[in-house]
C-alpha cells in the first residue's frame, strides 16, 4: 500500500493508527509485524512507521524483533478517564428515560457502611422529569432491596458481621443467592407500608457492584416490563462505566 502526502493524510493515518492499536488489543500479548501486517491490511512499511511513531508516544511497546504489544502509556491514559467517570452523572439520564416510560420514581443507592445511601432520585415536575440528588435516605443493607444489591458481592464473613446477633446468616445468603440468580431483587417499599420496590446492580468496568438502582410503586406490584426496563437502565449504567456485558 503506497503513502501519500502527509498534508493530505491526516484522517487516514489516525484511521490506520486505530486500526493497528485495536489489533494489538484484540490480541492482548506480542504480536508479529506480519501478522499486524496482515490483519490491518497495511503495507508492513507503514505498519512499522506508524507503529515505532505510537511507540515514541508510549502508546505501543516493541517486544523483540519485529514484535510490538500495548504501551502503558494507555493504561495511564484509561485510569485518567475512569478517575473521571462519575456513576451519578452518567445514570441520569438512563434513570430519566425510566421514569417516563413506567411512569414511578427512580433512586440510585451507593454503599455508605452498612446503609445504602440514596445519592439521586427522579421526580416529576411540569417541565418533565428532573433527577435531583438527595442525601438524607438511608436505608439498611440487610432489609432493603436496594441494600441486599449493595452485598451481593460481600463475603460469607462480611455477611456474618452485618446480620444482628439471634439471627440467621444463611438465611441472608440463601436470599442474596436468588437475587444473583435473579438479576433483582423486591421487597415492600421500607419508606412505605403500601408501596412495592425493586433493586437491580450497576457495575464498573471490573464487575464490580458500585450503586443499586431501584424503582418503586406506592400502590401496585411492578409490572413486568418494568423490570425489564429497570435492568436494561441498569445495564445502560454500566456500560458508560466501562462494563463489558457477555
Amino acid at each position: 500500500m503506497s503513502d501519500t502526502p502527509h498534508n493530505s493524510t491526516s484522517i487516514q493515518v489516525l484511521s490506520r493508527m486505530f486500526s493497528l492499536l485495536d489489533t494489538l488489543a484484540q490480541e492482548g500479548d506480542a504480536v508479529s509485524l506480519k501478522v499486524i501486517s496482515e490483519r490491518t491490511s497495511l503495507h508492513p512499511s507503514t505498519a512499522h512507521r506508524i507503529l515505532n511513531d505510537l511507540a515514541v508516544g508510549g502508546m505501543v511497546e516493541r517486544c523483540g524483533p519485529g514484535s510490538y504489544r500495548l504501551g502503558m502509556r494507555l493504561l495511564e491514559l484509561g485510569n485518567l478517564v475512569k478517575a473521571r467517570l462519575d456513576v451519578r452523572e452518567l445514570a441520569v439520564r438512563p434513570m430519566q428515560d425510566l421514569h417516563r416510560l413506567t411512569g414511578q420514581p427512580v433512586a440510585l443507592f451507593v454503599r455508605q457502611d452498612d446503609e445504602a445511601l440514596c445519592v439521586e432520585r427522579t421526580v416529576s415536575e411540569r417541565a418533565g422529569v428532573q433527577v435531583t440528588r438527595v442525601m438524607g435516605l438511608r436505608l439498611p443493607l440487610i432489609s432493603s432491596a436496594a441494600g441486599k444489591v449493595l452485598l451481593l458481592n460481600d463475603s460469607a464473613n462480611s455477611l456474618q458481621a452485618l446480620v444482628p446477633i439471634g439471627t440467621r446468616p444463611d438465611l441472608l445468603q440463601l436470599e442474596l443467592q436468588q437475587i444473583r440468580q435473579n438479576g433483582l431483587a423486591q421487597d415492600r417499599d421500607a419508606r412505605d407500608a403500601g408501596g412495592y420496590s425493586a433493586s437491580v446492580p450497576v457495575l464498573d468496568d471490573m464487575g464490580h457492584i458500585c450503586a443499586s438502582l431501584s424503582l418503586t410503586s406506592a400502590n401496585q406490584p411492578l409490572q413486568p416490563e418494568w423490570l425489564d426496563a429497570l435492568r436494561g437502565c441498569a445495564q445502560r449504567v454500566s456500560t458508560s462505566l466501562g462494563w463489558q456485558h457477555s
